[in-house]
């Protein structure tokens, strides 16, 4: 496979993890859906270190300090302002902006306490294997 079609494979792959992490999946998730959410997250966090477009724990982190801040549904809305500065700032980072492109979504649908601690869950699981991903697979190893 040549790297242009080894880029592409990644890319559809990306494309479908991100698309799996719906409203259900993620603000809505059950006892039984957990660790479906939980490997989507593993899986996705591997693509986003992965390649020149990589997204750093500290891309990641500037977004989550902000996320554990905030007391109720309402206070989450404001977020998706900041997502949308980082993703032009970081313009040429197809995986960031993608990535904030689905936040911004799933921000949009929180709206009981409940799901406000589902979308903090799944951002602390996206920032512990992004975190994990990004040190065991980088070039020190």
């Amino acid at each position: 496979m040549s790297k242009e079609q080894n880029q592409n494979s990644e890319i559809e792959e990306e494309k479908k993890l991100l698309s799996q992490l719906t409203e259900s999946l993620v603000l809505n998730y059950t006892s039984e859906t957990y660790q479906k959410m939980i490997d989507t997250v593993k899986e996705y966090s591997k693509l986003l270190v992965s390649g020149k477009n990589a997204v750093t724990t500290t891309q990641l982190r500037n977004i989550y300090n902000s996320v554990k801040t905030v007391k109720n549904p309402e206070t989450l809305l404001p977020l998706q302002v900041r997502l949308a500065y980082l993703a032009g700032r970081n313009e040429s980072n197809y995986k960031f902006k993608a990535l904030a492109d689905r936040l911004s979504l799933l921000i949009r649908n929180v709206k009981t306490n409940t799901q406000l601690s589902h979308f903090v869950e799944f951002f602390t699981a996206l920032i512990a294997y992004q975190k994990y991903y990004e040190k065991f697979t980088s070039k020190k190893h």
